[in-house]
């Protein structure tokens, strides 16, 4: 038996033989009444509550009670096929998509298997303190430390999704915009491994037979700092042989930002026999890889004994060696292509003469010593 009190503000019932209290505010939308409810402990506790939905509906409108069913697999859903596409550029310029969809993607599937049952209201700052937690606790699949970068990897996943769900008026309160970071970047150890001169020999030796190919790949990114990507990507008409110069075009870096770098001795002997060994088509890779070097550099390095060397360290060593080189620290960060905006060398104007300096660190290198590092991005 359902009875009203307080201008509607709660209602009570009896079941089985216990009294049950619920706070009711009710809305007017497209011409019909709604109603939405929540269970109280007392009559003090029903009038509440009741001003707190009065609230929310003053300040959000009956929104905020349609959001309360949305789900995370929902937001998920919508997400994935909104953003997490492939690029779409025009004129050279993305418009659309993520470049680094894929690897989201595999972040999203982890997020789904935690907060697939939950509702977007109940995801709270410790729902998501639990699930950092856990991941940090589960081994990788090779049995080993989950580090903490990867699972802040998957925070600001989540994080970018909670922002759109405001942005769709699906949330109200954002976990993550509670004072204190949820994510610490400060925690995450920084890489430093850094290449000597012995070891980088041992590892072009081990480039041999079906490792062979991606001996050229491992000196440039040696001798111009150049990521993995970029390298893949390159292709002949990129290279400038009279000049001795390296185009990295804008489409191809992971900041949108083109960079020119001048070629060493050897990474002009080895490009000109790739050159002379090719079709000589302007528009073909330089490389002729259209998947990854991953496998390859992985065996050599076990051959080379340096198992925990990544090919992303080699770029760190590409740094630190312009840096003890006496190249500037800013003229460092535009030939390696960074854009951290709190950063003095996104003023600085790596022009084709500072390509040039570097193209000489890099071929003098063979003769000095390894004194510092510098952390690469």
């Amino acid at each position: 038996m359902w009875r009203c009190d307080m201008a509607k503000e709660y209602k009570e019932r009896i079941r089985n033989g216990k009294r049950e209290l619920y706070a009711v505010f009710s809305y007017k939308e497209g011409g019909k009444w709604k109603q939405v409810w929540r269970i109280a402990d007392s009559v003090a506790d029903a009038k509440d509550k009741y001003q707190k939905l009065a609230a929310q509906f003053s300040n959000h409108g009956e929104q905020v009670f349609e959001s309360e069913r949305v789900t995370f697999e929902q937001l998920a859903d919508y997400y994935e096929k909104t953003y997490l596409i492939p690029p779409q550029y025009v004129d050279g310029r993305k418009v659309a998509g993520l470049r680094g969809y894929y690897e989201q993607r595999l972040f999203l599937r982890t997020l789904r298997e935690y907060f697939v049952k939950r509702k977007l209201k109940d995801i709270t700052r410790g729902e998501i303190e639990r699930f950092k937690a856990k991941r940090l606790a589960t081994p990788t699949k090779l049995g080993g430390q989950r580090a903490i970068a990867s699972v802040n990897r998957e925070l600001a996943l989540l994080s970018r999704m909670l922002k759109v769900a405001q942005t769709e008026r699906w949330l109200i309160n954002n976990p993550f915009g509670a004072a204190g970071s949820l994510i610490s970047l400060a925690d995450e150890k920084k890489r430093e491994r850094i290449l000597t001169r012995e070891e980088e020999e041992r590892l072009l030796a081990a480039c041999t037979g079906r490792r062979a190919r991606i001996k050229p790949i491992v000196i440039m990114a040696l001798d111009t700092g150049m990521r993995r990507g970029e390298l893949i990507k390159l292709k002949w008409e990129d290279l400038d042989f009279e000049e001795r110069l390296i185009h990295v075009k804008a489409f191809n870096t992971k900041t949108m930002q083109e960079r020119w770098l001048a070629m060493t001795p050897r990474v002009e002997r080895h490009l000109l026999a790739l050159y002379e060994a090719s079709d000589k088509q302007p528009d073909a890779l330089v490389f002729g890889i259209l998947s990854s070097v991953k496998k390859a550099f992985m065996s050599a390095r076990k051959l080379a004994g340096l198992p925990d060397v990544r090919f992303h360290d080699l770029r760190h060593t590409a740094a630190t060696r312009l840096v003890e080189g006496k190249i500037p620290t800013p003229q460092v960060g535009r030939i390696l292509g960074h854009t951290q905006a709190n950063t003095t060398y996104r003023y600085v104007n790596a022009n084709v003469e500072t390509a040039r300096r570097v193209a000489d660190v890099f071929a003098e290198f063979s003769n000095e010593r390894e004194t510092g590092s510098v952390v690469v991005n």
